[in-house]
């Protein structure tokens, strides 16, 4: 079926200009590398705005969800006048030559999806963003029907791969290259170096682009995954009544964490500050989970610098620090031979229980000494959140 096309109004910045600059490839800046996760409010202070200005020279883009789109995670509030602040950051945004990433990236869109519905709402919204002069450069979606129609829309914007599809295989890609032009890499296999590589060249040869979610805390290999990321995008705070009637936790991670399994967080993708030089020559951009973290400001911090002297929770989401304080993991106490190759490198593919991380847990598992009154901390009345893609 053939969908109608639709042309630019003259207030947007024509997406087939940037493309020559910027989209379909990295900034030719090599520390501007990241995607910066956007977020309504303050956090520890800072405005998303803030952190976007202080550390512009560093970011090549901003991913944004649209208030009445769902993506991945509900936004509550009336859509207008969020939309607006929406506006006015994303103008801010590329202002400062950051490219627009637009969130399509739920797991369940219902009866919706695939649907005329879903398209001419799709349509309209993007319609609206062009009227406002940020309709995005970028669209990371779950869907392949997002994506085809998106092409059809407007063949300059560059179509992602979410992270949430789990694309771990080469011929996966293969499968939607038509459908997309650069994805998100599967988290569970992004600390085997060699299969990183592996993924990157092809893609090279295929004229795609790789991309990489640094920063999650979500378990490897989760089998709770898709439920959960199903929960998020309707909005989960209402299974409370149920899971506790059962005595079962609401995601799988805080049930391990809870039960003081530590080593878990340890099995998982997320890479540290230290040790992303490795994935220069094969990754574009490198995401940063940030939308829904306590403390995005030491997030930028640590990755924008490649270093980092604190609680390395911290930098993850979901950030588990409330279940393990007053105690911590000390980034700097990691030894020389967790990075690529040696621990976390040779452990990549699957776990063997071989006992390494529990050595390396106590290296790392330290009290705080900021934090010397334990009682005065409680567990959140709130869910973890899971980082999107």
């Amino acid at each position: 079926m053939k969908w109608p096309s639709y042309q630019l109004s003259q207030k947007s910045v024509p997406v087939q200009n940037l493309r020559r600059i910027q989209l379909g490839r990295p900034s030719s800046d090599k520390k501007r590398r990241f995607a910066f996760g956007y977020f309504f409010g303050k956090r520890s202070g800072f405005s998303f705005r803030d952190l976007a200005e202080k550390y512009a020279p560093f970011l090549q883009e901003v991913y944004f969800p649209w208030p009445g789109l769902l993506s991945a995670r509900e936004i509550k509030g009336d859509p207008q006048p969020l939309r607006k602040q929406v506006i006015d950051d994303m103008r801010f945004c590329r202002s400062k030559g950051m490219r627009l990433d637009l969130l399509i990236n739920a797991t369940c869109y219902g009866d919706k999806a695939l649907t005329a519905e879903q398209r001419q709402d799709y349509y309209a919204n993007l319609k609206e963003m062009d009227r406002e002069g940020i309709l995005p450069e970028i669209i990371t979606t779950t869907s392949p029907f997002i994506a085809v129609i998106t092409k059809k829309f407007n063949a300059s914007i560059d179509r992602r791969a979410s992270v949430n599809m789990r694309l771990n295989s080469t011929l996966a890609m293969e499968y939607v290259s038509e459908e997309f032009d650069s994805f998100y890499l599967c988290r569970d296999l992004q600390r085997d170096l060699p299969t990183v590589k592996m993924f990157a060249e092809w893609a090279k040869k295929n004229g795609k682009k790789i991309c990489m979610l640094a920063n999650s805390g979500c378990l490897r290999y989760c089998p709770w995954q898709t439920f959960h990321e199903t929960l998020l995008s309707h909005d989960f705070v209402h299974i409370f009544n149920e899971s506790t009637k059962l005595k079962m936790p609401t995601t799988l991670c805080v049930g391990l964490v809870q039960s003081k399994q530590y080593e878990e967080i340890l099995r998982g993708s997320w890479i540290r500050p230290e040790d992303l030089h490795r994935y220069d020559p094969y990754v574009s951009v490198f995401k940063l989970s940030t939308r829904e973290a306590d403390r995005p400001d030491l997030i930028l911090k640590a990755y924008t610098s490649g270093e980092f002297d604190g609680d390395l929770i911290q930098l993850l989401d979901p950030n588990y620090s409330y279940f393990i304080r007053p105690n911590l993991f000390d980034n700097k106490a990691f030894p020389k031979e967790w990075s690529e190759g040696k621990i976390a490198g040779k452990c990549a593919i699957d776990c063997t229980h071989c006992g390494k991380c529990t050595e390396v847990l106590k290296l790392i598992y330290k009290r705080d000494p900021d934090l010397p009154n334990f009682s005065q901390y409680s567990v959140p009345d709130k869910p973890l959140i899971m980082p999107e893609s």
